[in-house]
C-alpha cells in the first residue's frame, strides 16, 4: 500500500494541525527570528536583509553585486535595492573594480565598521540568550540548521527531476 516505511509512518501519523506541518513550523521558526531580529536591528535602521548583505560584504572585504548574491542565495533583483539604501545610510560604497571596470564593487564604509561591530555585539548578546535557552552551543545550532538546508536542496532537486519525467 505505502512505498516506504517512512510514508506510512507519516501518512497515518498526521494529524493535520498547522503545527503537525514541517512546512508550517519552518515557516514559523523564520518568522520568529525576523521578529527578534527586527527587534535588535530597529535601533540600527536596520533590516534583516540589510543585516545580512553587510556580513557578507564584510567577510569578502570588496564584492561584486553577483558575489553577494551567490552567498545569500539571492537574484539581483532583490538585492540591488537593499545594497541601494545601504549606499545612501552611509553603510556601503560602490567603487569602480580594479580588475574590471565594467564592474562595481561594494565594501563597507570605512566609518561603519565600527557601527557594523555595534550590530555585532547586539546579536551576540542574544546569542547568548538562546544559548542559555537551549543549552546548545550556536556552532551546533548553526550545523544543523545547515543539514536540514542541505537535506532541503537535495529534496528540491529530487522533486524537479520527478517533475521533469
Amino acid at each position: 500500500m505505502y512505498d516506504t516505511y517512512w510514508e506510512e509512518i507519516l501518512i497515518t501519523t498526521a494529524k493535520h494541525e498547522p503545527y503537525d506541518e514541517f512546512c508550517f513550523s519552518v515557516y514559523t521558526t523564520n518568522r520568529y527570528f525576523h521578529r527578534l531580529y527586527g527587534q535588535i536591528l530597529e535601533p540600527f535602521d536596520l533590516t534583516y536583509l540589510q543585516y545580512m548583505v553587510l556580513v557578507a560584504v564584510d567577510a569578502k572585504q570588496r564584492v561584486s553585486l553577483s558575489t553577494i548574491c551567490s552567498m545569500l542565495d539571492l537574484s539581483t533583483n532583490t538585492l540591488t535595492p537593499v545594497i541601494q539604501k545601504l549606499v545612501k545610510k552611509g553603510w556601503l560604497v560602490k567603487k569602480k573594480s580594479l580588475s574590471d571596470s565594467r564592474r562595481l564593487d561594494i565594501s563597507l564604509e570605512s566609518s561603519s565598521l565600527e557601527r557594523l561591530n555595534a550590530v555585532r555585539e547586539k546579536v551576540r548578546s542574544v546569542q547568548l540568550l538562546f544559548i542559555k535557552e537551549t543549552d546548545q552551543p550556536i556552532e551546533q545550532l548553526i550545523a544543523q540548521q545547515r543539514e536540514l538546508n542541505q537535506q532541503m536542496i537535495r529534496v528540491i532537486r529530487n522533486f524537479e527531476r520527478k517533475k521533469k519525467k
